[in-house]
């Protein structure tokens, strides 16, 4: 083989390596540009019942729009709401809570592990009589 066309080959091979490392690394860069961004909460809301007013003993949704399909924990006044982690469906979290006791209290949501935003909003809720189809609150 002679040296012209020895050097013509190295040079196609670094050529083909070069170009094999260019398109791996932008694969590499489209991959971290398309994966979404942190799953979080954006806000998060509790449903009041007919008379907008909360009270004990009576149930409610406390609802959490997410932009992932991360699991959302919910606290009422730092307490745990609902056991645990509570699932996504159609990127919405919700949870039934029944308020144990009057004043203020401040719930709040949070999407994933526990490093993403903290969303809160505050209720005041009164003494609540459940009469099981109606809540009367005093």
């Amino acid at each position: 083989m002679s040296t012209t066309s020895s050097s013509t080959t190295r040079r196609r091979a670094r050529t083909t390596a070069g170009i094999a490392t260019l398109a791996a690394a932008a694969g590499a860069a489209t991959l971290v540009l398309a994966a979404p961004a942190s799953a979080q909460a954006t806000s998060v809301s509790v449903t009041p019942g007919p008379g907008g007013r909360i009270g004990t003993t009576c149930t409610y949704d406390v609802t959490a729009p997410v932009t992932g399909p991360n699991t959302v924990r919910f606290k009422d006044n730092g307490v745990p709401i609902g056991g645990g982690p509570i699932a996504v469906s159609g990127g919405v979290a919700t949870v039934k809570w029944t308020p144990t006791t009057p004043g203020q209290h401040t719930i709040t949501a949070q999407q994933g592990t526990g490093n993403g935003p903290i969303r809160s909003t505050s209720v005041q809720v009164g003494q609540g009589m459940n009469f099981g189809s109606i809540c009367l609150v005093f």
